[in-house]
């Protein structure tokens, strides 16, 4: 893609702090139980499952999130939670709190997608709930 854009005239500046690779996502589901003890010794939220249909970890959303994810969508194709036999009936709502804590945003600003597309509204004194 590089060259194409060189061929067409475009003038490419490298950046000093480019990353060629990123380092491999962690499949705590993959690793052998040695190195999922290991992991869990270094960092306990590898230890806390979130999605137990795919069996992904809190540790796992965690680094989908610095790495980039934000809504449930970018979530569910980072890491696979959600995508399970339940289709996130158990851990959309924990995802949902993650994502919200580690973006520092209200949990009723986390989209499924992106712009509209909520999954939790603010109560307002119109719209009270159980009435």
């Amino acid at each position: 893609m590089a060259d194409i854009l060189v061929e067409e005239g475009l003038d490419l500046i490298p950046k000093d702090d480019y990353v060629a690779k990123l380092p491999p996502r962690i499949r705590f589901a993959e690793l052998s139980r040695d190195e999922q003890r290991r992991l869990i010794e270094k960092d306990p939220r590898y230890g806390r499952i979130v999605c137990r249909c795919e069996h992904v970890t809190e540790g796992e959303i965690i680094d989908a999130i610095r790495a980039g994810a934000r809504t449930l969508d970018g979530l569910k194709f980072r890491t696979r939670a959600g995508m399970g036999r339940c289709q996130g009936g158990f851990c959309t709502a924990r995802c949902m709190e993650l994502l919200a804590r580690e973006l520092e945003i209200p949990l009723n600003e986390v989209t499924k997608g992106g712009q509209a597309s909520w999954i939790a509204v603010k109560a307002t004194e119109e719209a009270k709930p159980g009435e």
